[in-house]
Formats: structure tokens, sequence, C-alpha cells
């Protein structure tokens, strides 16, 4: 493994602990589930993203990056913590009156230009700011993040087949395919049959990744596709690295007991086992 991919492995260690240690300031509910499964996608596309020539700041990143599944929005705050782009943010997260929403709200000094705490709302949004782009001439890429459950949402579809119809090909979409939604299992929910060739009979670039591979990430955002939107599938657990959260749909939205959070906190190395 490359240093790059070393370091961002180091990283994801990092932002783990820094979400898990929220819960010694936060007695709230918290979206656990939803918000593990995607940091290797957040990180890899914040550290992306970092290299551009015009991008040096928390309001850059939330120009060209959309969090569809505002849920996780803990993911986000943690991220951008590791790089150095915002303060510590534990002790205000969720205060009301406070900047660090549980889930994600337009209007504050974040930059974020779209609240996404009702689902379904990112892709269109995103979709309207690539065309904007490449009407003006802009040689930009909108990321858009959202959840395999708010595939369930008719506005995606609307916005699906609108982007191709545009040739929306400075679109990408990365789905956190974590399989399961607040309420059980996508497949017993709406099954996602097939996505990848969904997404393809639409006339998008699809792909299917692992969604925790540095590398599979980083290849995929490299890929350059012509005339097109790209959707990257990435195949993730809900809870990935803490065990008892994995794969549980319940730790969609849950309180953190003191038993449980010092088991989470061993697990993430924050301490002694």
């Amino acid at each position: 493994m490359t240093d790059k991919y070393l370091r961002l492995e180091g990283f994801s260690k990092q932002i783990r602990g820094t979400m898990i240690s929220t819960a010694d300031y936060c007695s709230r509910n918290i979206h656990w589930g939803g918000s593990l499964s995607c940091v290797e996608i957040l990180n890899s596309i914040c550290s992306l993203l970092l290299n551009a020539p015009d991008v040096n700041s928390v309001q850059d990143i939330n120009e060209r990056l959309i969090v569809s599944k505002g849920h996780a929005a803990l993911a986000l705050y943690a991220v951008f913590y590791q790089y150095g782009l915002i303060d510590d943010f534990r002790q205000d997260y969720q205060k009301d009156g406070g900047i660090f929403s549980e889930e994600l709200a337009v209007g504050t000094e974040l930059g974020v230009t779209c609240s996404t705490g009702s689902l379904g709302l990112g892709l269109p949004y995103a979709v309207g700011k690539a065309l904007k782009t490449k009407m003006k001439g802009e040689d930009k890429k909108i990321y858009v993040l959202m959840g395999d459950g708010e595939c369930d949402e008719g506005s995606v579809w609307e916005s699906v087949m609108f982007a191709a119809q545009k040739k929306l090909d400075n679109l990408c979409l990365i789905i956190d395919r974590n399989h399961l939604q607040l309420d059980g299992h996508t497949d017993e929910i709406v099954a996602l049959n097939d996505l990848e060739g969904v997404f393809k009979s639409f006339g998008w670039n699809a792909m299917t990744v692992c969604g925790h591979s540095y590398p599979e990430l980083d290849k995929a955002f490299s890929h350059q596709t012509s005339g097109r939107p790209t959707v990257i599938i990435a195949d993730t657990v809900k809870g990935k690295g803490i065990s008892f959260m994995e794969n549980n749909h319940i730790w969609h939205d849950r309180i953190l007991n003191r038993d449980l959070l010092e088991q989470a906190k061993r697990e993430v190395g924050l301490c002694s086992k």
C-alpha cells in the first residue's frame, strides 16, 4: 500500500475516533450507522478536492460536495476537523442555535449550500449546480453523496433522467450502498436489484467498488467519461468499525450508553483494551 493510502487509512481511524468521542459531549440520538459507513468516501473526496488549486476552505469544498444523506453530518464534521478546516466541533455538536446540527443545514459559516435533512433533495440540487457550472464553461466537477435507502425517493430518478439528458459529465454521484436503512434491509423495503445496470440503462457511466478501499475509490474518482454523468456505487458496511453497530439497522439513530461507549472507544483505539 502506498504512503498516500496508508495516510488515508490512518485518517480513517482518527476520524472514527473523533466521531465516537462526540458522545462524551452529546447525550442525544446520533446517526451512527450511516455516518460510520461513509468515512472513507468523504475522506477520499475531501483529499481529492483539497488538491485542486481553487479549493482552500470548508466553504470551497461545500461548493463542490453535496452530502444528500444529511444524517451523515457527523462524519463530514469529523473529516473537516481531521484536515484542520474547522476547530474542534464536539462540544458544540447538536447544541441549540449552533452551526453543527445533527443533519446538514444551509445558512451557516460552514458554507453548506443545500439543507439535506429531508432525503431526496441533494441529487436534484447537485444536478442543477452541475448544469449551471457547465453552462458557465467552468471546469469543475460536482460530487454528491447519497444513501441507498434514499433511492426510494422519486425525485432521485427524475434527476437521474435529467442529468443523462443534459449529458452532465461533470456530475459524480456516490451511493453509500450499506444495504440498510432506518426500518431494515433495503431489499426488504424497496429492492435495489442490479443498481449498476439500472443506472447504465438510464445512460449513466456506472461502476461498483468497495467503499472502504482507498485504491478502489481513487481509481473510480479518476475515471474520465465524456457526455455521461457518473455514479459510483460504493459497497459499504453500516456502522463500520464498531462491532456491535456493523450491519445492524437499529444503530441508524441511537444513543450510546456508557458501557457501549467505552467498548466503542476501545475498538477505535481511544483507550486500552
